[in-house]
């Protein structure tokens, strides 16, 4: 039998704003220095559980998607902290297992800047940029859908810290 491997990929990305009602320092702490604890709290229909694996950059988190998340059973999605800057509300990381990696992509990494527009509210910009498996861009819906994703965890966090003022004050 005769595999042909093929070196064809398309590189991509897609930016995003969002505008949040919270302080950027407030929305660090929640989003950034503890989704593994906040988010299977916050969305347990979409999250089973999380961990993180280490401290700072280099740390791995780790998510566990509950079956509400219309994912294949037993999925996960590891990802390696690459920048964890808190003085610039600036978060990378880049998927090492699981979500698109492998399936649709060969890399991706996820960028959020939180930009303070007020005393009690932030711009979150983020920026997903990835390599496909294979000659074909990623669909408009499945960026969509990553697009949600994260927007829906920041929306998330955003609506727990506004219920609840003294948590990450």
């Amino acid at each position: 039998m005769l595999h042909i491997l093929c070196d064809e990929m398309v590189s991509g990305s897609r930016t995003d704003e969002v505008t949040l009602n919270v302080s950027a320092a407030r929305l660090w702490k929640g989003a950034i220095e503890e989704p593994h604890i906040l988010y299977p709290k916050l969305m347990p229909d979409f999250f089973s559980k999380a961990e993180r694996i280490g401290e700072g950059v280099g740390a791995i988190n780790v998510f566990y998607f509950a079956p509400a998340a219309n994912l294949p059973p037993g999925r996960l999605n590891k990802n390696k902290i690459e920048v964890l800057d808190e003085a610039t509300f600036t978060f990378k990381n880049s998927s090492v297992e699981g979500g698109l990696l492998g399936v649709l992509v060969k890399s991706q990494t996820y960028e959020s800047v939180f930009v303070p527009s007020g005393a009690d509210s932030c711009v979150a910009k983020l920026k997903f940029e990835y390599e496909t498996i294979g000659d074909k861009d990623l669909t408009e819906q499945e960026l969509k859908a990553a697009r949600d994703g994260s927007i829906g965890v920041l929306k998330a966090t955003e609506g727990y810290l506004l219920a609840n003022p003294d948590v990450y004050a």
